[in-house]
C-alpha cells in the first residue's frame, strides 16, 4: 500500500465544517471524498488532521489516503478539475506506513483576522467588528495568561466530550496592520478544543473594548468557571493555518485576503 498526506485548503462560507455529517449536510470531507472515490473508481474515505466549524477556512490541511497503486504524476491536476470552487489541493505528499493526520500533529496554528468597515471582498473572509473603541493594548496584557494556563474548560464549547482540556500553547500574539485598520491574532498549541478560539477571540475582543477585564479573563482561567457571557466570535475570521509533524517540513501559510504586512503588537508599543 502507497500511503500519502493529501495537503489541502478550502474556503469554508458554504461548508458545515470539515467532517462529514449525517442528514444530507455538506461538509468538506464529504465533497473531497465524493469526488476522490469519482478519481480512483473505488469508495475512498479520508482520515482528517482534525475539524473546522461550520465557515471556518483552513490554507493549511491534511487529509490522510491510502492507495493500492502509486498516484500518477498529474495527480493534483487531475484532482483540481473536479473539485467545486473553493477546495484546492497543493500536494500529495508520501508519508510513513504508521503515519497518522490528527494524532501524529505536534502543533496547529490558527489565525483569526478582524476588520474594522463592511467590506465586500473581507467580510466573508475575515470577522467584522466595532473597533471604535477597541485597545489592542489590553489584549497584549491577557494574552501571556494563554501561555501560563493549562487547563481551558471555561473556553470550551463542550468540555465533556473532550478526554481532557489541557492545552499548551507556544504562541498567542495579535498583529496590526499599516493602515490600523484589520488586526490578526495568531494561537499556535498542540491542540485546541471545541470552540475554543471563537471563544477566545470574543472575549479577547471585548477585553480590548473595556466590557470586561484582564483579571475577569484571568479568573475564568484559573477556576474554569465561564464568564457571564458566553459567545463564539463570527467563524468567517477563523483560520486553520498550520499543522506540524516531525515529517513534514512546512510552515504555516496565511489566506491571500491576509498577506499584507503586519506588525506585532508589543507592551511596548502600547505604552504599557
Amino acid at each position: 500500500m502507497h500511503h500519502y498526506f493529501l495537503s489541502l485548503a478550502y474556503d469554508g462560507t458554504d461548508y458545515r465544517g470539515w467532517q462529514r455529517q449525517p442528514g444530507g449536510v455538506i461538509t468538506v470531507q464529504q465533497t473531497l471524498e465524493e469526488v476522490l472515490s469519482k478519481v480512483h473508481r473505488r469508495e475512498v474515505i479520508l482520515g482528517g488532521c482534525g475539524r473546522t466549524d461550520a465557515g471556518v477556512h483552513a490554507t493549511q490541511f491534511y487529509a490522510y489516503l491510502r492507495t493500492d497503486q502509486p498516484l500518477p504524476e498529474h495527480y493534483t491536476f487531475i484532482v483540481n478539475k473536479r473539485l467545486p470552487a473553493g477546495i484546492s489541493l497543493y500536494a500529495a505528499l508520501p508519508v510513513p506506513d504508521n503515519a497518522q493526520a490528527r494524532f501524529d500533529a505536534t502543533e496547529r496554528t490558527y489565525d483569526y483576522f478582524l476588520h474594522s468597515k463592511p467590506d465586500a471582498w473581507l467580510d466573508r473572509a475575515s470577522g467584522l467588528f466595532d473597533l471604535s473603541e477597541f485597545d489592542p493594548g489590553r489584549v497584549v496584557r491577557a494574552l501571556p495568561l494563554l501561555l501560563e494556563h493549562e487547563d481551558f474548560r471555561a473556553f470550551c464549547k463542550a468540555p465533556d466530550r473532550h478526554n481532557t482540556t489541557i492545552v499548551h500553547f507556544r504562541e498567542a500574539t495579535i498583529f496590526r496592520n499599516a493602515a490600523g485598520d484589520r488586526f490578526r491574532l495568531r494561537f499556535v498549541a498542540n491542540r485546541f478544543l471545541r470552540g475554543m478560539i471563537r471563544l477566545l477571540v470574543d472575549n479577547l475582543m471585548r477585553i480590548g473594548k473595556g466590557e470586561i477585564s484582564v483579571e475577569d479573563f484571568a479568573r475564568a482561567l484559573r477556576t474554569g468557571e465561564r464568564l457571564e457571557r458566553f459567545h463564539l466570535a463570527p467563524p468567517e475570521g477563523l483560520y486553520l493555518t498550520g499543522v506540524r509533524y516531525p515529517y513534514v517540513n512546512a510552515g504555516p501559510v496565511l489566506p491571500v485576503c491576509g498577506r499584507e504586512a503586519w506588525v506585532e503588537i508589543l507592551p511596548e508599543t502600547e505604552g504599557i
